[in-house]
This record gives C-alpha cells, sequence and structure tokens, in this order.
C-alpha cells in the first residue's frame, strides 16, 4: 500500500492517542535495583539465600553506626534508639550494644548469658556509671570491636527488616528514627541504598536525556540544515520511548540501574532508521519528483535494508536473552522493544509526516547525490590496500594484547560518587567495624543430629575461625563462639566441650536468650555464623569463599555419630586425629603426628607419671589454691618435695588432700601437660589456640564419620551472591556474543543471498569488539551488568552499517559492473548516511559519560567507541574487500530476486 495524505493524517492520529495512554503508565515507573535480584529466583545459591535469610531475620539488613565523643556516656540515648526501632511495624529485630548477647560474671561468681541492659539501668546518666560499664565491657570481645568501635567513639545498630515489607519505605523509616534523634549517624543497606540509586537514577535520566536529544539535535541539524530532518527522528524515537517504557510499567517492571540505559540507548540507536528513510529521501527530491513519490520510492528502496538493519540489531539485544543476569536480560528485551517501535515510526510515522509537510532539502551534494569527500577517501583507500590493512593489523594487534587484564565488578558501590551517602557509610563501617556486610555460614542439623551437638558447635566455630585467617573479615558471631566464651566463665579455658552431656548444660543457660535468636534457630535446629566483611575487595572476598568451601569439603562430617571415646579403638583414634586437623587447619595451624601422640599418651599414662614430668612450681601452685578453696593451710616447695618422696613424712592431712586434689585436677592437670608439650612442637598455633586444643584431651565422646547424625553446611551471603553474578557475567558474555553472531549472520546471509557475504560482513564487527575489549583492559572497564552487552550491541548495531553499505553496493554494481565504481559510488552516497548515522549513536551513548553512576559512564565510553570504530572499519574494510572479490561472485551477490525481476518486467510492459 503507497502513502497518501490522507492515510497519513490517519497514523499521525492514531500514533498520538497510544502516546498519550503509554505516557500516561510511562510516568508511574520506579526504580529498584538489588544484588540479589540479579540472580534468578530457581538458583541454587538464590534459594539458600533467602531460606536463610527468612530463618534469621536477614531480609533488607540494615547497618549504622552512630558518633559519639564517649559512646559509655551516651547509652541511654543508645537504649532510647533501640526502643525506638523496634516499636517500627516494618522492623524484625534490632541488635545494639544495649540488647547483643553477652557472657555476664556477678559479684557471687555467677555466670549467666545475657546482656547490658539485664545488668546496668540505663534510664539515665545517673543510674550508671560510665566507667562502670567501660572496665565491665573491658575485655568483652562479643560486644567490644563488633557493637563499639575499637576507638569507642561510634556504636552499631544492626536492624533486620519483616520479610516482604517495601523496602525503599521500610528503610526511610528506619533512617527517620536517627534522623530526628539529632545524632550523627552512618547507614548502609540495600533499602537505604535502593532509596538513592532511585534518586539518582532519575536524576541521570532527566539530565541526560535532554542532552542526548541535543547533541543528536546538532548532528542532524549540521546533517539536513532544515527543522524536519531534525525533529522527525527525535520525536520518531521520543515516541518509542514512551511506549516502551509505558510497557515497562504495565508488565510491572521496575528501572534497576542497567535497565535505565533502556530509553537512552532507544535514542542513540533508534534516530538511524529515521536517518536512512529521510536521507533517501532527499536523495529522491534531488532528482526533482514529487514528495508523495520521494516517500514512496524511499520505502520502496530503503525500507528493506532499514527493516534488516533494525532486525539485526534486535537479535543482537535479543541474544541477551541467554543471560542468567536479570537486568541483562530486561535490557535485552526492552531495548530489543523500543528499537522495534523506533522501526516503526520510521517507516510509518516519520514518511506520514514527510508526507503531510513535504520539506525540502539544504543540504548540497553533487549532481549524482554523493558526498565529494567520501568518494575522494574511499578511491584512496581502494587505491592503498595494503596501507589501509596494516593501519588496521597493528591497531587490533596492540588492543588484543590487553583483553587477557578484563576484570569483572558488580559492587555497585564502586561504581558510585564519594559524595554518596552509601559511599561514606561504607568506608565509614569499614574503618570502624572492619566491613560493611555480612558472609553467613548456615548450619543445619539434620536426622538424629542437634544443634546441642558439641561437634555441630565445633564445627561452626572451626569454620568460623577459618574465615578469620582472611583479612576481608574482621569479625565474627556465632553459637559456638558463645558456648566457647560462657565454658571460658566456668573453666577459665576458652573452648567447646568434647560432651554432649556438658553441652546440654551449658544450653540450659543459652537458650531463650535476647539476641541469640540471631544466630540459633533452635525451632529449625539451625546455626549460623555471621562474618562482617570487607567488600571493597571482591577478589578477595572471592578467594576466601572459595578456600572456606574446600575446608567444609574436606574436614566437616556432613553425616557421623558419636560415641564414648575408646583409646584402645583405632577407628576412634583415626576420627580423633581428624577432629585435631580440623581444629588445627582452621587456626591457620601446621598438623603433625606428634600432637595425635601427645594427646595418646596423656590419655593413656597413669596421671602421676604425667605429674612428674611436669613443672613442679605450678603443680604447687595449683594445690595451694586447691587447699585454700577449703580453708587448710598452703605449703611451701621444701615441703611438697618431701611429701613427693615419702608422703607419710609430712602431715597425714597433706596425703588426703593431694590425693582428692589429683583425682578432681586430673583434667586439669592432662591439659596443662598437653598444652605445654604441644608449646615446644611446630604447630604454628596461637598461645590462645594451643590451651584450647589441649582441652582435648578430655575429650568423653568422638565423632565417627557415617551415621544418622547429618549435618548441612552452606555458605550465603550478598557478597557470596556478587561473586556469583561476577562470575555469571562472564559466562553471559560469551553465550550472548556467540547467539548475536548466529542470529546476525544467519539473517545477514539469507538477506544476501551469500553465506561467503554472511560471513565477511562480520569481520568489521568482530574486529570491533576485540578493540574495545582491548580498551576495556587497557583503561580498567570493569565487565559488569552494562559493560556486559557491549558485545551483542556492537554486533547488532554495527551490523547496520554493512546493511546499508551492501545493500547500496549490490545496486550500484548491477548497474556498473564496474566494483570499484560501485564500491566509491557506495561510500559516496550510502556512506554519508552512515556516518550521521554512527555520530549521531555516537554522541548519543556518550552522554552516559556524565553519569554519576559509574557502570553506565563505562557503558557510554565503551558504546560510542565501538559506534566510532564500527563504520569506521565499515567503510574502509568493505570497498577493499568488494573490490578484491572475483565477478563471478560479485555478479551472483547482485542479482535481483525473481520476485522483483518479474515486478519490473511487468511494470515495463505496463
Amino acid at each position: 500500500m503507497e502513502l497518501n495524505r490522507k492515510n497519513s493524517i490517519f497514523i499521525v492520529i492514531l500514533v498520538a492517542v497510544l502516546t498519550i495512554v503509554f505516557g500516561i503508565y510511562a510516568a508511574k515507573v520506579s526504580v529498584h535495583d538489588n544484588i540479589s535480584s540479579y540472580v534468578p529466583k530457581d538458583d541454587p545459591d538464590k534459594v539458600i539465600y533467602d531460606e536463610v535469610a527468612d530463618t534469621f531475620g536477614l531480609n533488607g539488613m540494615i547497618l549504622t553506626a552512630v558518633k559519639y565523643d564517649d559512646v559509655y556516656k551516651h547509652f541511654p540515648e543508645i537504649y532510647k534508639l533501640t526502643e525506638e526501632l523496634k516499636k517500627l511495624d516494618v522492623v524484625d529485630n534490632v541488635i545494639s550494644p544495649v540488647n547483643a548477647p553477652r557472657i555476664s560474671t556477678t559479684e557471687d561468681g555467677d555466670i549467666s548469658v545475657g546482656n547490658l541492659e539485664s545488668t546496668f539501668d540505663f534510664s539515665s546518666i545517673k543510674s550508671y556509671s560510665p566507667e562502670e560499664l567501660k572496665n565491665e565491657l573491658k575485655n568483652d570481645d562479643m560486644i567490644k570491636g563488633k557493637f563499639i568501635s575499637d576507638n569507642e567513639k561510634s556504636v552499631l545498630f544492626a536492624i533486620g527488616l519483616k520479610k516482604d515489607v517495601e523496602e525503599k519505605s521500610a528503610g526511610l523509616k528506619v533512617e527517620n528514627v536517627f534522623k530526628d534523634a539529632g545524632v550523627d549517624y552512618y547507614i548502609f543497606g540495600t533499602a537505604i541504598a535502593n532509596r538513592e540509586i532511585e534518586e539518582i537514577v532519575k536524576d541521570n535520566l532527566l539530565k541526560l536525556i535532554p542532552i542526548v536529544l541535543i547533541l543528536v539535535m546538532a548532528v542532524l541539524y549540521f546533517s539536513y540544515k532544515n527543522i524536519a530532518g531534525v525533529l522527525l527522528p527525535i520525536i520518531s524515537v521520543l515516541l518509542a520511548d514512551i511506549w516502551t517504557v509505558g510497557i515497562m510499567e504495565l508488565l510491572g517492571i521496575d528501572f534497576n540501574i542497567t535497565t535505565s540505559a533502556v530509553p537512552i540507548a532507544v535514542v542513540g540507536i533508534g534516530t538511524a532508521y529515521s536517518i536512512h528513510i529521510i536521507s533517501k529521501y532527499y536523495e529522491e527530491l534531488h532528482k526533482g519528483i514529487s514528495a508523495e513519490k520521494a516517500v514512496n520510492e524511499t520505502l520502496k528502496h530503503v525500507g528493506t535494508a532499514v527493516v534488516l538493519s533494525a532486525l539485526t540489531t534486535i537479535a543482537g539485544f535479543l541474544s541477551l536473552l541467554t543471560a542468567d543476569l536479570t537486568p541483562v536480560w530486561q535490557l535485552g528485551i526492552f531495548t530489543s522493544l523500543g528499537i522495534a517501535l523506533a522501526l516503526l515510526m520510521a517507516t510509518i510515522f516519520v514518511p506520514a509526516m514527510l508526507l503531510i509537510f513535504k520539506p525540502k532539502s539544504k543540504v548540497t551534494l553533487s549532481e549524482d547525490g554523493e558526498s565529494p569527500f567520501l568518494r575522494n577517501f574511499t578511491d584512496k583507500i581502494v587505491h592503498h590496500r595494503a596501507i589501509t590493512l596494516s593501519i588496521i593489523a597493528i591497531l587490533v594487534l596492540f588492543t588484543t594484547f590487553y583483553i587477557p587484564k578484563i576484570k569483572s565488578d558488580m559492587q555497585i558501590e564502586n561504581f558510585m560518587s564519594d559524595k554518596t551517602q552509601m559511599v561514606k557509610s561504607s568506608k565509614f563501617l569499614r574503618n570502624n567495624y572492619g566491613g560493611n556486610d555480612y558472609i553467613f555460614v548456615d548450619l543445619v542439623a539434620k536426622g538424629d543430629n542437634t544443634f546441642r551437638d558439641f561437634y555441630f558447635n565445633r564445627s561452626i566455630r572451626d569454620i568460623s575461625l577459618f574465615a578469620k585467617n582472611y583479612d576481608v573479615i574482621s569479625q565474627i558471631s556465632n553459637i559456638g563462639d558463645v558456648v566457647a566464651n560462657l565454658t571460658e566463665g566456668f573453666t577459665g579455658v576458652k573452648y567447646i566441650p568434647g560432651s554432649n552431656a556438658a553441652m546440654e548444660q551449658d544450653y540450659m543457660m543459652i537458650e531463650g536468650s535476647e539476641g541469640i535468636d540471631k544466630i540459633l534457630s533452635a525451632e529449625k535446629n539451625e546455626g549460623i555464623s555471621q562474618m562482617m566483611v570487607n567488600t571493597k575487595s571482591f577478589n578477595k572476598v572471592k578467594i576466601l569463599e572459595n578456600d572456606l568451601r574446600k575446608y567444609i569439603n574436606d574436614y566437616i562430617y556432613t553425616d557421623y555419630n558419636t560415641e564414648e571415646f575408646d583409646v584402645e579403638n583405632p577407628e576412634h583414634i583415626k576420627a580423633f586425629e581428624h577432629e585435631l586437623k580440623q581444629f588445627i587447619v582452621a587456626r591457620n595451624g601446621k598438623y603433625t603426628e606428634e600432637v595425635l601422640n601427645t594427646m595418646l599418651k596423656a590419655r593413656k599414662a597413669d596421671i602421676n607419671e604425667i605429674i612428674s614430668g611436669m613443672d613442679k612450681t605450678m603443680i604447687l601452685n595449683l594445690f595451694n589454691n586447691y587447699l585454700a578453696e577449703y580453708g587448710e593451710e598452703t605449703i611451701d616447695m621444701n615441703t611438697f618435695n618431701a611429701y613427693l618422696k615419702d608422703p607419710k613424712s609430712v602431715d597425714e592431712y597433706i596425703s588426703e588432700y593431694y590425693e582428692y586434689f589429683v583425682y578432681d585436677y586430673e583434667p586439669t592437670l592432662k591439659a596443662l601437660y598437653v598444652e605445654n608439650t604441644l608449646k615446644s612442637l611446630n604447630t604454628g598455633l596461637k598461645e590462645n589456640y594451643i590451651k584450647e586444643l589441649s582441652q582435648y584431651v578430655n575429650d568423653e565422646e568422638v565423632v565417627i564419620p557415617g551415621g544418622n547424625k547429618k549435618l548441612l553446611v552452606r555458605v550465603t551471603g550478598i557478597p557470596v551472591l556478587t561473586n556469583k553474578v561476577n562470575d555469571m557475567v562472564f559466562d553471559n558474555q560469551k553465550e550472548s556474543m556467540m547467539l548475536a553472531y548466529a542470529l546476525v549472520f544467519i539473517l545477514f546471509a539469507i538477506q544476501m543471498h551469500s553465506v561467503v557475504l554472511g560471513i565477511l560482513a562480520l569481520i568489521p564487527i568482530t574486529l570491533t569488539i576485540i578493540v574495545n575489549f582491548g580498551i576495556m583492559g587497557l583503561t580498567g572497564i570493569s565487565l559488569n551488568a552494562a559493560t556486559v552487552t557491549i558485545a551483542s550491541i556492537t554486533i547488532g548495531t554495527g551490523i547496520d552499517y554493512t546493511i546499508h553499505y551492501l545493500t547500496r553496493f549490490k545496486k550500484e554494481y548491477r548497474l556498473t559492473k564496474d566494483k570499484f565504481k560501485a564500491a566509491i559510488r557506495t561510500s559516496a552516497t550510502s556512506g554519508r548516511a552512515i556516518l550521521i548515522n554512527s555520530l549521531a549513536v555516537i554522541l548519543g551513548f556518550a552522554t552516559f559519560i556524565f553519569s554519576e553512576i559509574g557502570m553506565l559512564s563505562q557503558f557510554g565510553i565503551l558504546t560510542a567507541t565501538a559506534m566510532l570504530v564500527a563504520p569506521i572499519l565499515t567503510l574502509t574494510i568493505f570497498p577493499i574487500l568488494m573490490t578484491m572479490l572475483n565477478e563471478n561472485l560479485l555478479n551472483k551477490f547482485s542479482k535481483e530476486s525473481l520476485l522483483k525481476r518479474k515486478l519490473k518486467m511487468e511494470e515495463e510492459k505496463a
């Protein structure tokens, strides 16, 4: 159907009405960005994270540090803030220095698991002594360094939001508590970051869209020198944008950092189709025909090429559907939709407007509609092939060298300005608490197992201490440490007893304490280790994650039974040795067989034989303490030596008490013997760890692998998901690029009726991709959710230049049968539209350079570079390639289809 004024008016009115409808929805679109949403919901790591987050209230965790001149003087304020946060309907839990679990000892020596508010009255500064509180916490590693900074100038609040609350509004409610209190605070978390990201993204769009429009309009004005040539391409892409964003809102799709690139990408790419339509329209007008005929001739000759170029671009973006990253495939879908709508506007709306308003061209062309500059340039290119190809080869080889240096980075903080709240807060948390996020190790007791099992508790402590060897981990909290601290209160040594009976007694004091539910779910038989991690370097976090999983696989039993330790049983000895290795490796020590031999010797030997080999002064001090406990007089070394030589030579009470002392202190004496011996061995363990390990000599039970006690161990957390996304970025890059190549090749080969030309068409874009990857490695630009799309965009968009070139070359060669003339004529005519198109696209994508989001800025640099390199390579390589092909192939390639030949014959007859 040919266009005329009547149907053109109908088209314009219809487009206007639909634009109003979609515009109403487009105005409602919102922004949401969360790294956990990048991973598919059914991904195993995402499933684990969601399960653990639900169990322990980790959903939307918000970390807030509040600065004070001296925290101990401000505990009434800290207490009030804690209570105010608890009252919020969006908050599930709050842990602060006031209510964090800790082991406390009364003046009478009673030990309990409680918190500071159960010990101190924080109703006012007058009701407690800051100095007393300071002394109380001086050596409390469950509070100091975790909830109170080492410099005692700030406190930390860990706030968990309720499941399924609207994060951004919930985060605002939490922040308002601190804001209303008038304190100096630093707040960090996805609920807070999302709100700031939304503001930045919206500001970006409001700032960048006008910039891209102005730049593209400038290009169009200098190219066409009239209002129609400027406004029509702009209007067409704006209409496409409004429709696209409106459809996103109708489908319930929010913007994120990556998909915020859609509107600007549509402007940058979509103008190309209108440019080619308008360029051909003016070329037809140059022949002296009417506007109506020029429009219909344009659609007849350029329409196919424009549609094909749009389809290949869409294919490039649709190749992103192979991506596992949600924002990436969303970018692929909605940019493809926007391009399809831009094509619709270019081939229907723009021709209708041209026919209605009939604009005239003011561009100076030669009599044949050629660009003199491009004609001369191409003439030199085709007659100096060797020089041209050498220059291209040098450029490609140079950039290839830097490709292996490319790294992935999906840490959003690394792409934000230092002026943003999230970056300021993140830095404060790292500097004062050693990190800004958590890795969680989740242990679930299954089968006949229970969280009270001593091996369950030893494992969670060992895994945590293994992670603590890495400098990215600053602090750890887990139920195993609580048990070890409680045991220290009773025995003076921090360790987990090797007896389930002893564990039952410990848990009678632990369960029900406030704050314990954040690391232990008694109902689900599950415990977690919260490990604060410094996410500034995700490479280091990745190393930790991999090593942590390896340690778990190598040393932690996932099915076992516990049996009473029989030192004569070889199976028990082997199992006991495994536990010793698990302990030592976790603490960055070196296991030797002498450790096991020392333990076995102490267990088998008579206690008096062990004592005879120990320091007598130490034994005497222990014995005198024992005597003092029972109100007896202590003895000196001479009396003690006399007793050891002949028990009957001293008072009878000494002999009697010594026998009871040896009986009561046998576990302690054996542990001391092992401790002293281990110190002489090359274990590489710190003194406190040697003391802890020496207690294993008194284990009553041993863990035998293979049994009904099951232990599920899982590593999770936002940093884990971020590392997974980093890995997915690399995989997605390869998959989407290969699919884009395949789709573009198939479409192009079908259109050109030649597999050879299909292969040749990929040469310029392949070289463009190589150059772009080299620039990434050279400049340190990372592979992320935005830049991962560059290769597909380059393939889909870069092939457009090839399509327009070869489509025109095909026509010119058919007319002249001279490949040199055809190549030069093609560059001089279609080459001009290609350059205008590429300049518009370059400036469109270069707009992203001004973005406050580094990820989008990098995206803009790379895309603009690709759109600069691709047309240059097209207008240099293809004239050379076409003039190098033999005549037979060119004749076959340039033949008109049977349908076109038949139509032409019918026209000639008529």
